[in-house]
């Protein structure tokens, strides 16, 4: 049978130094109508694991924050931020995942993502405090 094969990196690729701060936000809609899915209630993880490993175990795994990103407080955004500490060691080709589960134990899996993290050439400078700057996607 050729049909066209299932792509499962449909989320943004990212990439960035290890060792940054990185502040990720993800607006999370219906896929009928674009309209903004209320997250009341649900809980959500981000999970990367080694693209030459994806069989492997998460490499990190954090909680992700549900909150809103307009006046009308409709929860519908899910942010995460990853500190320099997280991803200094780091570099390579990653995927991410984020798992979203609601009230009821549902899961939903909106895909997954790639990430490239660049080796930080100055890891006992970087590893020394946290910089005062940050870089949000």
């Amino acid at each position: 049978m050729n049909g066209c094969p299932m792509n499962q990196y449909t989320l943004p690729t990212m990439d960035f130094v290890g060792g940054e701060t990185q502040e990720i936000a993800f607006d999370v809609y219906y896929y009928i109508g674009k309209r903004p899915f209320g997250l009341d209630g649900c809980t959500a993880q981000f999970a990367i694991v080694s693209y030459s490993n994806k069989n492997g175990e998460p490499i990190l795994s954090k909680r992700m924050e549900v909150q809103s990103a307009k006046p009308d407080g409709i929860k519908n955004v899910l942010y995460l931020k990853l500190l320099p500490e997280e991803t200094l060691e780091l570099r390579g080709k990653y995927i991410y995942q984020i798992t979203i589960r609601d009230i009821e134990g549902d899961v939903e899996i909106p895909k997954q993502g790639v990430i490239y993290i660049y080796n930080n050439i100055n890891k006992e400078f970087a590893g020394a405090g946290s910089s005062p700057l940050s870089y949000t996607h």
